[in-house]
């Protein structure tokens, strides 16, 4: 067997490490897509989604989908209190339809039911 050396053995890994991470990102976005994680009902005719990169959106941590939170910033969200804690219980909340509603804080477009964000507050 030959000797292989340790640059070699270094690019290596680190192209067989990189390959690993780009392909289960690619099924993990596969699977979403196949697992159908988007809302049901359609988007509201000329209103458009609050993009997650919007400034206010990214103060509040807010995400379209609320199991993408990122738990290290907002560990609250993790606890099993926090389990119904979606745009759709919140009180900032207004509902267009069952997927989709307008938000008093994030006023840069609509919302997604299934959202959250830190400005959460439980509708009375």
């Amino acid at each position: 067997m030959p000797k292989t050396s340790r640059k070699t053995f270094l690019t290596k890994s680190l192209f067989l490490v990189t390959s690993l991470s780009f392909l289960e990102r690619g099924l993990g976005l596969f699977t979403e897509v196949m697992a159908g994680n988007k809302p049901s009902a359609p988007i509201p005719e000329g209103l458009t989604p609050v993009s997650e990169s919007d400034a206010t959106a990214k103060a509040l941590g807010f995400h379209q989908d609320a199991n993408r939170t990122d738990f290290t910033l907002y560990p609250e969200r993790k606890e099993p209190s926090a389990k119904n804690q979606f745009c759709k219980h919140c009180a900032q909340f207004t509902k267009l339809n069952d997927s989709w509603g307008k938000c008093n804080i994030i006023a840069a477009g609509i919302v997604s039911s299934q959202g959250w964000c830190s400005a959460w507050s439980q509708r009375t």
